[in-house]
């Protein structure tokens, strides 16, 4: 990281001059030519220098939109945004603090909306506006139909040019009188911004993401090696195109006279002796012709040198068949349910596409089984994975911005490394492998692979660092459905991913969203290659420490009380159409069960909230194996768990004791002791059993037939 010039302020700072840099007081990335950097005076100004995240778009403002009178004003106070923050800088209204980028783009928007409005009022300056003109302003924009947050940015804007008023020349000033004569904004629109009471991004259903984390595991697991092999070949064969070399002035290698014909006759009769086609392309008139610029790339050759009278007469010669088509030479070993998942040759055109779902692949199994914001994500870099051999724990060390701030509390636009890594599993090491081997790339999810020859300039020249942008790994996700649902139609595979029925785009931020899900719903289920998410959950929250920066415990907390109150919603339905509870809780049971139902509609606006509802004793009740939990911790017979933040404990359901005063059981409960009581009693029958083990199973059986016939007697106390 590097800054122009370090020195805080500490008086108003001198305007700027057409030759003062744009980003004079801002950190820049490593790496950045301090000769193009934008100056004042340029009619666009590049800001993406100040921007660390390597997968966000490029930010930049244009000026040209803004009318000509305000033009040198807005430039101001937008250089003063991106450069001076405290002295002379008002504090009626906003604290002293630095703006992030993104934000100061979205002022510049609302800004521009402003001066319109006062250009189409007759006035050409900031010191001809009056309050008359800033109330009818209020009018305007509580009467656009638009929501009311943009409402409430649009009159924010005008508080953010009153505050660095003294800065500004006189006639550039807003009225001394502060706007609406200090009145609140959201009482001159009548109406409070929405706190944002819960993540609102759908989940994506159970069968959708277990199909899609499947064909996830199958690309990292299975398909990586033949793809990797055969993009290495594409990569080889993409480098001598005609379109590659003109972009890296690389001429093809020069043969003496004769030798490229000689080379031609060995590779067609290498072709012959295989029984390979050659490489062919569909004319427009529907003929197959030779492929003469794939045929180039093998010989490492020009195109044009293959057409010329002495080679088409070797072509002619060999006569050989021609097909659709450019397979490459790797051949294919990996295998799926016993076959070969693709034919005996990659593509040469699949070789790049499949590259792109492999990386795509990857991100899914990393993103979804570490947690991780997409951002966080797709910005990390090669050598990323730790492991901790004494604790036997795989760890992804990276870089997040979020709750990221300096001691003043701004945000620190570099981020930092997280001092606790995400604690993974070792498929995720495996993806991340994968990933290094593929591409050369510092980033694991570079901007393009360079595929075909195609540096991709006009993307890169597009993004802030050189990592895939998340609007293009949703649009990979997209790809990636499409390409599962084809292969499996193709194939006759009934396993396909079926489409999320209640919200069918697939975007990246859901899979971090989905995973709290199954941490809290499937807690020993098996999903997807024998994950199991219940080891899962204990890593996710050891990689964690039990801190909220992450916000991923939240998503863990949230789910946490909505499965609690789906539970408690079952339960209380079926004590209305009548089932039976017996144990020594039952009664308990049924008081919490009829309690609960007042938490409906609840609200849980912070972790806080969230945890301390999950803590409340009408809550604690816990399903099982054959058994119920109503939890008194005081009473507990087995040894309590407590969560990550210690506002809580639960029960260890897998140390459950037959004694124990909390437990009550439901018809579904007394369901599961009827199927343990037919495993039992085979062996208590059979003859041969040792002696001792057909002691202990009677002994066992017995004490299931008791719950049983306490259970038909409903209300009577039992000894188990």
């Amino acid at each position: 990281m590097s800054r122009l010039d370090t020195a805080p302020a500490t008086s108003p700072a001198p305007l700027p001059d057409p030759g003062t840099l744009v980003l004079l007081n801002r950190p820049l990335r490593p790496g950045t030519d301090p000769s193009t950097l934008s100056v004042f005076a340029d009619q666009r100004w590049r800001l993406s220098p100040a921007v660390f995240e390597g997968h966000t778009t490029a930010f930049s403002i244009d000026f040209s939109p803004i009318t000509a009178p305000f033009l040198p004003t807005v430039k101001t106070l937008i250089w003063l945004l991106l450069n001076h923050t405290s002295a002379g800088v008002s504090t009626f209204y906003f604290r002293p603090r630095t703006l992030a980028i993104p934000t100061i783009t979205a002022t510049f928007r609302n800004l521009r909306l402003f001066t319109d409005w006062l250009h189409g009022r007759g006035r050409t300056c900031f010191g001809e506006v009056s309050l008359a003109d800033l109330d009818d302003y209020a009018a305007h924009v509580k009467a656009a139909e638009s929501s009311h947050a943009l409402r409430e940015d649009q009159l924010s804007i005008v508080n953010r040019v009153w505050s660095y008023r003294d800065l500004l020349p006189d006639a550039d000033r807003l009225p001394q009188t502060p706007p609406w004569r200090g009145e609140r904004i959201q009482d001159i629109l009548q109406q409070r911004r929405a706190i944002r009471e819960e993540n609102r991004t759908p989940r994506i259903h159970p069968e959708t993401m277990s199909a899609l984390l499947g064909w996830a595991l199958r690309f990292v697991e299975t398909f990586a090696a033949d793809i990797t092999a055969a993009f290495d070949e594409h990569l080889v064969l993409s480098e001598r195109g005609g379109r590659s070399r003109r972009g890296r002035d690389i001429p093809p290698p020069r043969r003496p006279k004769g030798a490229l014909t000689d080379d031609l006759r060995v590779l067609l009769a290498g072709y012959r002796e295989q029984g390979r086609p050659l490489p062919g392309f569909r004319d427009n008139d529907g003929t197959v012709r030779v492929n003469l610029s794939h045929l180039a790339k093998v010989l490492d050759t020009a195109r044009g040198a293959l057409d010329v009278p002495s080679n088409r007469a070797v072509f002619a010669e060999a006569r050989l068949p021609v097909i659709e088509g450019a397979p490459l030479d790797t051949p294919v070993t990996g295998r799926l349910d016993g076959r070969p998942w693709h034919g005996a040759t990659i593509d040469y055109a699949e070789a790049g596409p499949l590259a792109r779902h492999l990386s795509t692949a990857c991100f899914i199994v990393i993103s979804y089984l570490s947690g991780m914001r997409s951002g966080e994500a797709l910005s990390l870099e090669r050598g990323c994975v730790e492991r901790d051999h004494a604790h036997d724990l795989v760890l992804l060390r990276g870089r997040h911005w979020k709750g990221v701030r300096d001691d003043a509390g701004d945000k620190r636009p570099e981020g930092e490394i997280r001092t606790d890594p995400w604690v993974v599993t070792e498929v995720v090491a495996t993806a991340v492998t994968v990933l290094e081997r593929l591409h050369t790339s510092t980033w694991l999810f570079p901007a393009t692979l360079f595929t075909d020859g195609r540096d991709g300039a006009a993307m890169l020249r597009s993004r802030v660092g050189g990592s895939r942008s998340e609007t293009r790994i949703n649009n990979d996700l997209a790809e990636f459905l499409a390409w599962v649902q084809t292969y499996c139609t193709e194939n006759g595979r009934g396993d396909g991913i079926p489409p999320d029925p209640v919200h069918p785009v697939i975007f990246s931020g859901r899979l971090r969203r989905t995973l709290a899900w199954f941490i809290v719903r499937r807690p020993r289920g098996l999903v997807a290659a024998a994950i199991q998410y219940g080891h899962l959950r204990v890593q996710m929250t050891l990689g964690y420490a039990g801190s909220y920066a992450s916000g991923f415990p939240d998503d863990l907390a949230f789910e946490d009380w909505l499965a609690r109150l789906d539970t408690l919603a079952d339960a209380h339905q079926r004590l209305r159409e009548g089932e039976q509870i017996s144990g020594p809780a039952a009664e308990t049971y049924r008081h919490r069960v009829q309690a609960a139902t007042r938490f409906a509609g609840r609200v849980l606006r912070t972790k806080q909230h969230a945890n301390a509802m999950l803590a409340n004793p009408d809550l604690q009740i816990f399903p099982s194996k054959g058994m119920t939990c109503v939890l008194d911790p005081k009473r507990a017979a087995c040894r309590l768990r407590s969560e990550e933040d210690g506002t809580r404990r639960t029960p260890d359901l897998d140390d459950c004791r037959p004694n124990c005063v909390n437990i009550a059981r439901t018809d579904r409960d007394i369901e599961q002791v009827h199927a343990q009581i037919a495993q039992l009693r085979p062996i208590v029958d059979d003859p041969l059993a040792p002696a001792f083990r057909h002691t202990r199973e009677q002994h066992e059986l017995d004490r299931l037939e008791r719950i049983i016939t306490a259970h038909a007697n409903t209300g009577e106390p039992h000894d188990d």
